[in-house]
């Protein structure tokens, strides 16, 4: 049975991805690996439908693998014989501890995932500590209610760029999707995935409406993001912040814009178009009800103040 060590085919060089074909595997079966810095690593594994795999999987004792499915269905094994299926588009937080996990992708399946591989040595003492009753050695998977990263994210993720600035942007991406599986299973330990604890759902939802304040946006797409249906997304998210989803993205858009016009010299256009109104009128509105007020008369006010 073949066994694939990941650390092996990683490249030692930060911002230097690569493309590897398994030996023995398909053609179309292969990885896409690029280290973000020393101690992790960022891969897109591709699992062809056309033939069968089966074989171990080693990694280094010392890391922690998040995993996103993103296609298809993988089936792993670990050391006590237990089964887990990664599929679904869920994701997994594993502690393998070095030890060999058994991999099957059954012909007609193929599968294809977005894995986070990070040095545990790298974690703050006190994080590290805490793995061990989070992912003890006799139970080291957790399956997430953590949804696999929306589109926009895994865009931005695989879009091949090695530059400074990209690694760095990577780097928080990747390190914020680990600190949201730790939270999660730190939250509901014993129970499985957690979902009652709203904390991390609002903190998710409003990641996901900053980063995209300039662009259209749905409940219903919002919701697939969180993996829950709109209306459950909405009475949750009103219970915990007293607003809907909707009343805090205005919210959000509407700070942002304020932050634009009190610290830049942008046109109200340009500033509408960044922070997701339709034109300079619908800002300026937002500004009349808010500050009872126009856009420019809250510029002219807040610039005499300063």
């Amino acid at each position: 049975m073949n066994l694939i060590e990941p650390h092996r085919f990683t490249p030692l060089e930060a911002g230097s991805p690569t493309s590897v074909t398994l030996p023995g595997l398909h053609r179309n079966t292969h990885v896409d690996v690029m280290r973000i810095n020393t101690g992790l690593v960022l891969a897109h594994s591709h699992f062809s439908a056309a033939t069968r795999h089966e074989g171990d999987i080693r990694r280094p004792e010392d890391q922690l693998i998040l995993a996103f499915n993103l296609s298809g269905r993988m089936l792993l094994i670990d050391p006590q014989g237990a089964a887990h299926e990664i599929s679904g588009g869920e994701g997994w937080i594993i502690r393998s501890g070095g030890r060999r996990l058994q991999r099957i992708v059954e012909k007609g399946d193929g599968c294809s995932n977005l894995v986070i591989a990070l040095s545990v040595s790298r974690l703050p003492p006190a994080l590290a500590e805490s793995l061990e009753p989070l992912l003890p050695q006799a139970a080291p998977f957790r399956r997430l209610c953590l949804p696999v990263p929306g589109k926009s994210m895994l865009e931005t993720l695989l879009d091949g760029r090695t530059d400074p600035a990209a690694l760095l942007r990577k780097e928080g991406q990747c390190l914020a999707l680990i600190g949201h599986a730790l939270e999660e299973i730190a939250a509901a330990p014993d129970h499985g995935p957690a979902t009652g604890d709203p904390g991390l759902l609002i903190a998710r939802v409003t990641a996901f409406l900053s980063d995209n304040l300039a662009n259209p946006i749905t409940i219903s797409g919002i919701a697939q993001e969180m993996g829950m249906s709109h209306v459950t997304l909405n009475q949750i998210y009103r219970a915990a912040t007293g607003m809907t989803v909707f009343q805090h993205l205005r919210s959000l858009r509407l700070e942002a814009a304020e932050r634009l016009i009190r610290h830049t010299d942008r046109s109200f256009t340009e500033i509408a178009g960044e922070c997701g109104f339709s034109d300079a009128s619908h800002l300026s509105n937002a500004f009349r009800k808010r500050h009872d007020m126009t856009a420019s008369d809250w510029r002219r006010q807040v610039r005499k103040k300063t």
